[in-house]
């Protein structure tokens, strides 16, 4: 079959300009009110190395019929509101197509949008939104329904078995290693850098000291940790609602924290574990803690790090020293991940911390 597309057979000029004029024509006004707004949704779109959470906009009557509702890429999000205003006036999800005679927004700059595109023909009013938020709650409980039917996997988004294996078998030689035991506290941090992927003097924190929890956290920038132990602080006794800073985590998980479906898959792939109670879990952690699974570019950067990290430890007492005062220490490895091999460096203590 060819690949070239057929050509398209030219309308009459008469037919052509017809169907332009009828589809430039005015939309008539109703008589009612309509309400729009736009958030954030509470999942992650993985679309090969870029994952993000999509912003849902809204488009409403007063009396409460839903007439559009879109998710976008993240960005200019109220020129894409806009847009979608439009498009639900032409093409609605309940009844004819028209136009609303108010609408009302939270958002300033949604409202001076809205005004600039359409003109004074519809009035915008710049008011409080609670029936947005009522459809927020709607929208996530139903993808919360949905994510809690699918089975979870430590595949998919890109990520195949191959490649999961190899990082099985640099945690579980990370874990072995144990660097919590050479990095004295949780509040020290090591800086990490991985060139070809981007990663400058990341902060890298070690947990585990008290023997509860293993694993690894890492942030963008030293003080990007310093916001996260702050309101960690201001929280004690529980978890806070939300945090200054997203962050990476490999943590080390027991066995029956774990979905059935996620222990079952690591038995058929055979993958490698250092014990019943170390089962590599990834997250990349945002700011209002919506975790997501890695990309194929993260997963490569956590086998680098966990490689690295264990290259790191054959100096684990000078790096003990060097948190105690001693010779700070200055690491460079290549290592060999799935995707080739990767320089990793490390810095201990963090350049920021000296």
């Amino acid at each position: 079959m060819s690949s070239v597309p057929a050509p398209k057979k030219k309308r009459p000029k008469k037919v052509a300009r017809k169907a332009a004029k009828k589809s430039a024509a005015p939309l008539p006004h109703g008589d009612e009110a309509w309400i729009g707004g736009f958030f954030s949704l509470r999942a992650f779109v993985h679309d090969g190395d870029e994952a993000y959470r999509p912003e849902a906009v809204v488009w409403m009557t007063e009396r409460g019929d839903v007439l559009s509702c879109a998710a976008l890429r993240p960005g200019d999000v109220v020129t894409g509101a806009v847009d979608s205003f439009e498009a639900a006036a032409r093409e609605p999800l309940d009844g004819e197509p028209r136009l609303p005679r108010r609408v009302r927004v939270a958002s300033p700059g949604l409202a001076d949008a809205l005004r600039a595109r359409l003109g004074p023909a519809v009035e915008v009013r710049v008011a409080p939104t609670p029936e947005i938020d009522a459809v927020a709650e709607d929208l996530e409980e139903h993808l919360g329904a949905r994510d809690g039917r699918l089975t979870p996997s430590f595949l998919g988004g890109g990520i195949e078995a191959p490649a999961m294996a190899s990082f099985f078998r640099a945690a579980a030689a990370l874990y072995r290693a144990t660097p919590w035991k050479a990095v004295p506290s949780d509040a020290d941090i090591l800086a990490l850098s991985i060139p070809s992927l981007g990663a400058r003097d990341l902060a890298l924190c070690v947990v585990g000291q008290a023997g509860q929890s293993h694993g690894v956290l890492l942030f963008e920038s030293a003080q990007g940790f310093e916001l996260y132990l702050a309101e960690t602080a201001r929280h004690p006794d529980e978890p806070p609602a939300s945090l200054p800073a997203s962050f990476f985590s490999l943590s080390f998980d027991r066995a029956d924290d774990l979905h059935p479906a996620l222990r079952a898959e690591v038995a058929e792939q055979r993958w490698e574990l250092a014990g019943p109670d170390a089962y590599p879990m990834l997250a990349m952690v945002d700011e209002d803690l919506i975790g997501r699974k890695p990309t194929p570019r993260e997963l490569t950067a956590s086998e680098a790090l966990a490689l690295g990290l264990v290259e790191l430890m054959k100096q684990r007492k000078e790096v003990a020293r060097a948190f105690r005062g001693g010779a700070p220490v200055e690491a460079r490895y290549v290592v060999e991940t799935q995707a080739g091999p990767v320089e990793v460096l490390f810095s201990a203590p963090h350049p920021a911390r000296r």
